[in-house]
C-alpha cells in the first residue's frame, strides 16, 4: 500500500498556484474594466469635467492594463496549447 498523503498535499499545492495565478488575471480584469468605465466617462455626457487632462491619463492607463490582460491570456493559451498532445 503507497501513503496517499503526499500526493493530496501535491494536488493541493497545484491548485493553491492556479487560484493564485486565476486571481491575479481576475483581478486585473476588474481594475481594467473599472478604469476604462471611468475613462469614458466624460464622453457619455453625464457631466463636464474640470480637468479633462485626467481622464486622457486614465485612458492610458486602462490602455497599458487591457494589454496585460492580454498577454496574460495569450500566455495562458499557449501554455495550454502546449501541453495539449
Amino acid at each position: 500500500m503507497e501513503d496517499r498523503r503526499d500526493t493530496g498535499a501535491g494536488q493541493q499545492a497545484q491548485a493553491s498556484s492556479w487560484l493564485t495565478r486565476e486571481g491575479t488575471l481576475v483581478g486585473m480584469v476588474l481594475w481594467a474594466v473599472g478604469i476604462t468605465m471611468l475613462a469614458w466617462l466624460p464622453e457619455t455626457g453625464l457631466f463636464l469635467p474640470r480637468h479633462p487632462s485626467m481622464f486622457v491619463g486614465l485612458k492610458g492607463v486602462a490602455a497599458w492594463l487591457w494589454l496585460l490582460v492580454g498577454a496574460q491570456g495569450l500566455l495562458r493559451w499557449a501554455r495550454r496549447h502546449l501541453r495539449a498532445p
